[in-house]
């Protein structure tokens, strides 16, 4: 009885619910349109949205470059006699030397004539149109009555503050009422000398235009809701604009409440990319500039680089804002799905930095581009200059800020990079740009994330357009009291497993890497053959008591090699050009007598030269085999004997002294001092790859005197199992190759050498 009831209730119900619907079918067609949002600041919940967009449509009214509307600021009085010249379609009026503020190349001209000349709009006493004054509430009633020709119905019209309205104006103010154009404020006054805001008088122009049969009444509109990355938020206030010509397939620009002025523009062309430079002053200080550097790499991909240097103390925002149309849809791989796991490391502090933002991935008529974008970087330059003259460099890292964000409204995307100084600080920040997919599968994508994750110490987030900045070591100076140290590290300008991986999987992101890396490093050398550091090592100076600059054989050896490897993968014709240079710095080190000596044919090349102080320092054993291993390579390269002879003679000191570096439990020593003394706990991987290296380089050349290395693999290999520290990629690779795969060490596989 009960279930008979509800199914007659609910029979009823779906009678009526079908007859409601049948009777007000007209009214269906009646909603709002449906319409994709043209401004990010102009949406739904605008309460004037129709009434700009009608405008908008009609062609009277325009929005920002950065497709912002800018509802709330005020309107002044030029903008308003441009927007009533347009929408009353007034006549051309030739220029008069009417106004002391307008010029016949004024921007306002057209304006400000065609309004004069039709009565709606007059000058004022001291002889301007004051066409950048504030349009007054009062002024606006009063040309909009001039300028639609409204007349006086009669009708008693009275405001609280009536007694506030200028004479000139209440005739205006009165009119204005009568035809319900404007309403007064909600207590009940008019408020006249208040300014008018874009909104407000796009809404009063548009009930003008209504109301005197100029427009129609349309139907409301409705915004599909528009998709948003990061935190996206309109700057409401007035901006300046400077275009940035770095893409033909987008607009591209700088936007500050500050004005704006390319100050100097130039091109440098390095052997693996071009760089566009455009660098733009800031008004009212002095030495403060933004940078944008656009890096053109060989594959048509590209690299910005952007700074803002402001050596004043006053705050300052600059955005590098892009315009994009055409794009059916976006979504971003951020880095943030796996999460960094930090530690204090002994050696290096706490290092803040994290990821970059992600990989931008859009979808366009053309096809399926990405964009690895960075994070923004805040820093304080520090330099510590001495007595010598040579100056040690590093930054203060203050800041890692995600201030990327994006809104795409329809086919048109608007992304936001910004620049934020507090003052006496420099920011950076980067992306990477490609038409192509930077990855050609999202498992790579990700291997890449995680291994950048997992090896945050040793890869690179914080680009900038003179190589890549790192936190660096606490024995360096200059170190700042937080331990922000971060410098250009000579190990990381090179991106040796980059390379790597580039040899594994051809990938186009591994590739742009590697052609900014080479150029990096063309720029941190200079003019010089070889590389110099830039920072100061403590503990050097307390050793030897000397600064930068210096030369650090290890890392001129590494980067020689990865220049040589580089070069062959990219077919450069000048991959050899740091292996001959650095094979010659090494060979100029005993003519000038700057090793030690065992006997005349027997000799170590110490580890550091310093630049400007003459002083012999210690020989470590990866240091001592990188470079003989660079002389065989470059014999092999160049066929030149003095490469032989020197490396013959590091092979022989340690041949010689094989028994004084093997340590008591099969490990290596670190390193051998001026004075002939054994010092120190080796590399737990390190020095293992190398000898690997130099046994296979001398099996090559000469295999006898490969005899002492393959001892000495086995005494490390040796230890390295006893206490299961395990083996890194490159050592277990590399005994493969030479046939002593039974030597690989217990204990897992890393990538990294400890």
């Amino acid at each position: 009885m009960i279930s008979s009831k509800i199914n007659k209730r609910m029979l009823f119900f779906s009678i009526l619910f079908s007859l409601v619907v049948s009777l007000n079918y007209p009214l269906l067609d009646a909603q709002a349109e449906v319409q994709d949002q043209r401004f990010s600041d102009i949406s739904n919940e605008f309460w004037a949205k129709d009434e700009v967009m009608h405008l908008v449509d009609e062609g009277i009214i325009n929005g920002y470059q950065d497709l912002q509307f800018r509802p709330g600021l005020n309107i002044v009085r030029g903008q308003a006699a441009n927007l009533l010249t347009v929408a009353l379609n007034l006549p051309e009026a030739p220029y008069q030397p009417i106004f002391k503020d307008v010029s016949s190349k004024s921007s306002n001209l057209r304006g400000a004539m065609a309004t004069y000349q039709a009565g709606i709009f007059g000058g004022k006493p001291d002889g301007t149109f004051g066409t950048s004054d504030n349009l007054t509430r009062e002024q606006m009633a009063s040309v909009l009555v001039r300028a639609f020709k409204l007349e006086d119905t009669g009708e008693e019209v009275r405001f609280t503050d009536d007694h506030k309205i200028s004479e000139s104006h209440k005739f205006g103010v009165k009119v204005l009422m009568q035809h319900k154009i404007t309403t007064g404020k909600e207590d009940g006054s008019f408020a006249p000398k208040d300014p008018v805001t874009r909104g407000s008088f796009v809404v009063f122009l548009h009930r003008a235009m209504i109301q005197t049969g100029m427009l129609e009444e349309r139907e409301p509109i409705k915004f599909n809701k528009p998709q948003t990355t990061g935190k996206f938020e309109p700057i409401r206030f007035a901006q300046n604009f400077v275009n940035v010509p770095l893409s033909d397939d987008s607009q591209t620009f700088l936007r500050s409440n500050n004005y704006l002025q390319l100050s100097a523009q130039r091109v440098k062309q390095h052997a693996h990319a071009t760089d566009r430079i455009y660098v733009y002053g800031v008004s009212d200080m002095n030495k403060t500039r933004v940078t944008v550097t656009k890096r053109e790499l060989p594959n048509g991909d590209y690299f910005v680089f952007a700074e803002l240097r402001n050596p004043d103390r006053l705050p300052i925002r600059v955005d590098l804002v892009q315009v994009e149309d055409n794009i059916q849809s976006m979504r971003l791989e951020s880095y943030s799905k796996y999460p960094i796991k930090k530690d204090i490391d002994e050696t290096f502090g706490f290092d803040i930095a994290t990821s970059p933002v992600g990989i931008l991935e859009t979808i366009t008529t053309q096809g399926t581009s990405q964009q690895m974008i960075a994070k923004s970087y805040r820093s304080r330059e520090l330099e510590l200059r001495y007595s010598n003259g040579a100056t040690s460099h590093t930054r203060e890292l203050q800041e890692e800020k995600d201030s990327y964000s994006n809104i795409m409204m329809g086919p048109k995307r608007v992304s936001i990079y910004q620049l934020y100084s507090r003052g006496y600080d420099i920011v950076d920040q980067w992306y990477l740009a490609s038409a192509e997919k930077l990855f050609s599968t999202n498992e790579r994508m990700d291997a890449w994330m995680r291994e950048s994750v997992a090896y945050y110490k040793k890869r690179n987030k914080w680009y900038t357009a003179n190589g890549p900045y790192n936190k660096m070591a606490t024995t360096i100076e200059p170190m700042p009291a937080s331990g922000r140290g971060y410098g250009r590290n000579l190990l990381l300008v090179k991106e040796d497993r980059v390379m790597l991986l580039y040899n594994q999987t051809q990938e186009r992101f591994y590739e742009n890497i590697l052609h900014n890396a080479f150029t990096n490093l063309t720029i941190f050398r200079g003019s010089k053959p070889y590389w110099e550091t830039e920072v100061t090592s403590t503990y050097l100076k307390h050793l030897y008591n000397f600064t930068a600059p210096f030369v650090d054989t290890r890392f001129n050896e590494q980067i020689a090699l990865f220049l040589y490897n580089g070069g062959n993968a990219f077919g450069h014709k000048d991959y050899n050009e740091g292996l001959r240079n650095y094979a010659n710095l090494l060979v100029q080190q005993h003519k000038s007598g700057n090793v030690s000596a065992l006997s005349k044919t027997a000799y170590y090349i110490p580890d550091y030269f310093p630049a400007k102080q003459r002083v012999r320092t210690h020989t470590s054993m990866n240091h001592l085999l990188g470079g003989m291993n660079i002389l065989l390579l470059a014999y092999q390269e160049f066929k030149n004997p003095v490469y032989l002879e020197n490396a013959s003679a590091i092979e022989k000191a340690i041949r010689t002294e094989e028994k004084k570096w093997i340590r008591s439990d099969g490990d290596i020593w670190y390193k051998r001092a001026p004075d002939g003394q054994f010092i120190g706990r080796d590399y737990v991987h390190l020095t293992l790859e190398d000898l690997i290296h130099s046994y296979e380089m001398w099996s090559k050349v000469n295999p006898p005197q490969a005899k002492v290395f393959e001892r000495m693999i086995r005494s490390k290999a040796g230890y390295l199992n006893k206490t299961k520290q395990g083996y890194t990629t490159k050592i277990k690779e590399g005994l493969q190759r030479i046939n002593m795969s039974n030597l690989l060490p217990a204990g897992k596989e890393h990538t990294d050498a400890l």
